[in-house]
């Protein structure tokens, strides 16, 4: 039975750091939030080897498939961190032979929740990630397993998974930026991330499938996501049932 959750009442200030009023470049990364007293967790990895001429890229491709399930086991920080990486980091695949600069239209304006439930090494609860200082940034300090199968419509996909990533926007600064079409190039941007986290979890043998389902205006409350932010794409990540 799925039960609505009340937000809890130990919502976050939130210090934003100074980005001027016009947007980054899109090669530009940026760490929109500073959390001075919650836990800080660094996340630089060895990054994935896709094997010589990318060879594991196209068969990691032809394998690539959402998760109908997890096992609720848990997936090890050392997993996580690789995820992260390969999703958010791209210039440390140049060597390999990817593109340094994916066409994202603007990378300052999605930003990145990661909800922890049973990773391996880290605590549970939900998680800014820094892209340039690359580290998480711990916002909120517990499980919020019962929470993710409520905001997720009952799908047991947010119930089993080990973490959820939550891809965010701050609407009101990307209008004023880019005018009201904005919103189709942040989905964009946030299905290419998706599509990322998707390559790497199936080349590290996890399950992984996005979510585009839920309550939108409850996710910021219960998570403690700062109420600028538009939740605009889920991907769950775990063991595959």
């Amino acid at each position: 039975q799925v039960t609505a959750i009340a937000p809890t009442a130990d919502a976050p200030k939130w210090a934003m750091q100074p980005s001027g009023d016009t947007p980054q470049p899109a090669d530009t990364l940026e760490d929109k939030y500073n959390l001075p007293f919650g836990l800080r967790v660094p996340t630089a990895s060895a990054p994935i080897d896709w094997g010589a001429h990318l060879e594991q890229l196209e068969t990691t491709l032809y394998k690539r498939r959402s998760t109908r399930r997890f096992s609720a086991g848990p997936i090890s920080l050392g997993l996580l961190r690789q995820l992260l990486d390969f999703t958010y980091q791209p210039r440390h695949y140049r060597d390999q032979g990817f593109d340094p600069s994916p066409d994202y239209g603007d990378r300052s304006l999605v930003h990145t929740f990661v909800v922890v439930c049973d990773v391996e090494g880290l605590d549970d609860g939900c998680y800014y990630y820094a892209p340039r200082s690359e580290e998480l940034r711990q916002v909120r300090f517990k499980n919020f397993r019962r929470e993710l199968h409520y905001l997720c419509l009952g799908q047991e996909l947010g119930r089993d998974a080990a973490a959820v990533v939550f891809h965010t926007a701050d609407l009101a600064r990307a209008v004023a930026a880019y005018g009201d079409r904005v919103y189709r190039y942040l989905h964009l941007d946030a299905g290419h991330l998706g599509q990322r986290l998707n390559l790497a979890a199936v080349r590290l043998g996890l399950g992984v499938s996005g979510i585009g389902g839920f309550y939108d205006d409850q996710v910021n409350e219960v998570l403690g996501i700062p109420p600028d932010e538009a939740v605009i794409y889920i991907t769950t990540l775990g063991q595959p049932g």
